[in-house]
């Protein structure tokens, strides 16, 4: 199928597309000029959504896999994870992230909750999943998840809380096991377990 907009034919350039979002380095391999990115903006085909990514104009933008690919050193995690693991029913448009201890982002961090992490916890529970749109992305697995949550340094919303607690003892989620070998490394064990105690 041609795509022909004026004189000029998207074709190649909208092949490049992985679930709606083209990326500034795949164009060499594929033998399109970055110049083609311009006349496909002024056309309105794409739209430019950061640095070396860009969206098809007529989708909807994929927030969590767009931020990922320009901040791959993050992990959704606490409130962002349980949304996408299905924990919660809340979603935000606050992520809430995991990064290296030597990470510093001040700007990012205005918008966003970023707890930096030591080695040894840092990347621990970490999973793949898809996104809304299908697109993949880096989180937590559900009982890191749920550590996350219950931590000291967790600033969000208490019914998430609450309701990620209550949907995770449910199947398929519940593994008591793991989740209390997690809760010790990251020391909320006797929290957890108080909690639980009530809810079983």
């Amino acid at each position: 199928m041609q795509y022909n907009y004026g004189m000029k034919d998207y074709s190649r350039l909208l092949a490049l597309a992985k679930n709606g979002v083209i990326r500034t380095k795949d164009l060499g391999a594929a033998g399109i000029g970055r110049d083609y990115l311009r006349y496909a903006i002024n056309d309105e085909v794409i739209e430019k959504a950061a640095y070396g990514i860009y969206i098809l104009s007529n989708e909807i933008a994929d927030k969590l896999y767009i931020f990922q690919l320009k901040n791959s050193r993050l992990i959704f995690s606490a409130n962002t994870s349980a949304f996408l693991l299905g924990l919660t029913t809340r979603d935000s448009d606050v992520f809430f992230l995991s990064a290296p201890l030597s990470y510093n982002n001040p700007k990012l961090s205005q918008f966003h909750n970023i707890v930096r992490e030591r080695a040894g916890i840092y990347g621990l529970g970490l999973i793949e999943a898809e996104t809304t749109f299908g697109n993949t992305v880096k989180l937590h697995d559900a009982e890191r998840t749920i550590c996350d949550l219950f931590s000291p340094k967790y600033t969000g919303d208490k019914f998430v809380q609450v309701e990620a607690l209550k949907n995770y003892l449910q199947p398929p989620f519940k593994n008591l096991v793991k989740l209390f070998e997690y809760a010790k490394v990251l020391g909320v064990y006797d929290e957890l377990k108080k909690r639980i105690e009530v809810l079983l």
